[in-house]
């Protein structure tokens, strides 16, 4: 029992130092903030940090109906959103993420997503959740018309996580597309930038600034292959014409997801 008091304390005073607890009072519904509520706190932002981050181990293996069956929601109205694209339900996000899977070349494919500086609040009903991230990594295979590539990439992730059946999943993702570019190009520079090309695009401009006729695809239809639900400028690609950008935006306190806005 001393043992067991000692690691509560432990862990207690490793929320505090982490800024995972706030002062001693009442939560965003109103209610007393106890040590057991603490310890529960804790442990929820432990399993919604492995989630997210075995959101990339998945993708990373391109195991991607493994990652929908595990650490998915089993709701009807999970979402993926990207800077121009969003998927607005499970059969979208599952023709998207899944089937056209089958069809791209596996072999020689990397790619890395390193999930770092993780922001989550846990709501106070402890039955959903909100998290930030930012990203650094590269993408490299045959993923255009059958030539390697190799690129980095750089955005930001905001999920929603919600807690089934003791467990949390995700349940929406949504990632703030700074800029794909090739590995021996500059970013600074918009041509490169797909990420900035796609909103240019979708503002009927070329990276020069002349018209541009049509709207490009986002730049993994040509391996995916599936209209969004809605396409429009979610965020907008890295421009040094661009002010930097707050958003997503650091989660505050909430009672119950009704009173904040989804990713």
């Amino acid at each position: 029992m001393k043992k067991l008091m000692l690691l509560g304390a432990s862990l207690l005073s490793a929320v505090v130092l982490a800024g995972g607890a706030r002062a001693a009072g009442t939560d965003a519904c109103g209610k007393p903030i106890t040590p057991t509520k603490q310890i529960q706190r804790l442990s929820d932002i432990a399993e919604i940090t492995n989630v997210s981050s075995s959101h990339e181990y998945y993708h990373g293996a391109l195991m991607h109906q493994a990652e929908i069956e595990n650490a998915w929601s089993k709701r009807e109205d999970i979402t993926w959103t990207n800077g121009t694209d969003k998927y607005a339900n499970r059969t979208s996000l599952w023709k998207f993420y899944v089937d056209n899977l089958k069809n791209f070349p596996h072999k020689g494919a990397l790619w890395y997503h390193m999930l770092t500086t993780p922001y989550i609040e846990v709501a106070a009903d402890g039955k959903t959740a909100k998290g930030i991230f930012m990203s650094f990594g590269n993408v490299s295979g045959e993923m255009h018309a059958g030539q390697p590539m190799s690129q980095w990439t750089e955005e930001k992730y905001g999920m929603d996580f919600i807690k089934e059946d003791g467990h949390w999943k995700i349940w929406h993702l949504r990632t703030y597309v700074e800029f794909y570019v090739d590995v021996n190009k500059l970013w600074t520079d918009s041509r490169n930038n797909l990420a900035a090309v796609d909103t240019l695009a979708l503002e009927g401009k070329n990276p020069d600034g002349s018209l541009r006729a049509g709207v490009q695809e986002e730049a993994g239809s040509t391996f995916y292959g599936v209209k969004p639900d809605e396409k429009k400028i979610f965020y907008p690609g890295y421009t040094t014409s661009r002010d930097p950008q707050y958003n997503p935006a650091i989660p505050k306190p909430y009672c119950t997801f009704s009173q904040v806005e989804a990713y």
